[in-house]
């Protein structure tokens, strides 16, 4: 179990899908899917498919495609979301973010939800490359980028590889749930069976099973969760390509971006949940410790999926952090 707790936290969604497994064999799913819908659950059947003005697909660097949407009028936040979900997971902000005056715009990562995988795969710098290819190819400018989990580790690549698009075009960045490094960095026993218990872990079949996948999905929330958040990310896993699952998953293994973090220079904030079981707390404060002038958000008894379970909360932080930036609108709306 013990390696199994380090290969998750440093896989993100794996660590859930490690410990649920541990916790299927003595039965315990039924207890939660029990326990949530016991509770009082006011987003039920409003978190159906993400509502958007437009839509746009754009080539990547390496033959893929990029698929992305957007809603709203006003300063522009770009949502980048989490390995193995797609961005619908942004529902809530699609929702509410353009009544407040903001523009938003979310993409699929390579290989999740409409996007396409390019002729050179996962990796990090990948990511990093298709933060840049929306950026560039939306033309948007003075925006402030959100990045959740892995898509947190993709706004670092593209901070990190790509400096001068960063400091042209980026007012600021939110650093969501994710980590910096992972702890499999140079252990050379530990990596090896990260990558076998990687490559064979079916994730999408797991998560198909209404209670086990509950039970999976459970993992990634903090203290009483909705059913219909946890159900919403049990849904995300359950369609994402096992191809996907394995390759996007695998390539965050013995990632260390430490060493570039203090060359980030735009506004940052990190902000994670006390009780994240998949990117931990501690890593945010180590991460806001290295970025330069970065600010660390906590929000206390919350888990990873920050942007479903304490919305107002995260919401109010977005829209208090473009006013801080003075992020303005600038997005190309050519067809």
């Amino acid at each position: 179990m013990s390696v199994l707790r380090r290969v998750g936290v440093a896989t993100g969604v794996a660590a859930g899908v490690a410990a649920g497994v541990a916790g299927t064999l003595y039965g315990t799913e039924r207890a939660v899917v029990r326990g949530l819908r016991r509770r009082p659950d006011p987003d039920s059947g409003t978190l159906g498919a993400l509502v958007f003005d437009e839509a746009r697909r754009l080539p990547s660097h390496d033959g893929g495609s990029i698929f992305t949407a957007a809603r709203g009028d006003g300063p522009t936040v770009l949502l980048s979301h989490g390995v193995t979900l797609t961005s619908r997971v942004w529902v809530k902000q699609f929702a509410e973010l353009p009544e407040r005056g903001v523009r938003v715009v979310a993409f699929d990562h390579r290989g999740h939800g409409d996007s396409l995988v390019g002729d050179t795969g996962h990796s990090v710098s990948n990511l990093g490359w298709d933060v840049r290819t929306v950026v560039e190819g939306l033309d948007l400018r003075d925006v402030v980028v959100v990045g959740h989990s892995m898509g947190g580790i993709a706004l670092q690549a593209f901070a990190i590889e790509h400096p001068a698009v960063l400091r042209e075009r980026v007012a600021g960045i939110v650093l969501l749930s994710t980590m910096a490094r992972t702890p499999v960095v140079g252990r050379r026993v530990v990596r090896p069976v990260a990558e076998q218990l990687v490559g064979g872990f079916d994730l999408a079949a797991f998560m198909a099973r209404p209670e086990l996948g509950t039970a999976l999905a459970r993992i990634g929330f903090g203290r009483d969760p909705q059913s219909s958040h946890v159900e919403l990310t049990r849904q995300l896993l359950a369609s994402c390509p096992p191809e996907t699952t394995r390759l996007a998953t695998a390539a965050l293994i013995g990632l260390d971006l430490t060493p570039d973090l203090p060359s980030i220079d735009v506004p940052t904030i990190v902000a994670c949940g006390t009780r994240d079981r998949l990117t931990p707390y501690a890593e945010s404060r180590r991460m806001a410790e290295l970025i330069p002038g970065a600010r660390l958000e906590t929000f206390i008894d919350a888990g990873h999926m920050l942007m479903l379970e304490r919305t107002e909360r995260f919401d109010r932080m977005v829209l208090d952090f473009v006013r801080e930036v003075g992020a303005a609108a600038g997005v190309a709306r050519s067809a």
